[in-house]
């Protein structure tokens, strides 16, 4: 996970401006996710409400340990082996991804820059790579990353 200093603090700032409304933020995310791909709806059997809190309260986490890869590379890693056991295929990272950039957009508006999009974007592909490399590890990356759209 290598991002700059300018791209962990632009993915920090923009969480923080995102943070004041997470339950919106993740109800959002599901309403962006299930419109892209209205198949995913299925693997959620849970209260989306309670989804969506564990969903923002999983992205904080992840966002302020973006400086410290090696400590977040077992957390990801882990959360890449629960996904796949929950039915998550390696299309749905191409998916999610679209529903995260469009759930930033919608919530932050005009207060989410390029350059923001960006480190969100280099940021998510990043953690996905090391995602992809738990979940299925007999894979090559480079297969990975094509068949995510990465």
């Amino acid at each position: 996970m290598e991002l700059s200093s300018e791209e962990i603090d632009l993915v920090r700032a923009s969480y923080f401006r995102l943070s004041a409304d997470l339950e919106r933020a993740g109800i959002i995310f599901y309403e962006k996710l299930f419109e892209i791909a209205p198949e995913t709806r299925n693997l959620f059997i849970q209260d989306l409400t309670a989804q969506a809190a564990k969903l923002m309260s999983t992205l904080g986490l992840v966002v302020s340990q973006l400086q410290n890869a090696e400590d977040l590379e077992p957390i990801v890693k882990d959360l890449a082996l629960r996904h796949l056991a929950y039915g998550v295929e390696r299309r749905h990272y191409f998916v999610v991804r679209q529903a995260l950039i469009e759930m930033l957009e919608t919530v932050l508006q005009g207060s989410l820059s390029e350059k923001d999009l960006q480190a969100w974007t280099r940021a998510y592909d990043s953690l996905v790579e090391t995602m992809l490399e738990a979940a299925y590890p007999e894979d090559s990356t480079a297969d990975q990353r094509l068949e995510c759209g990465l």
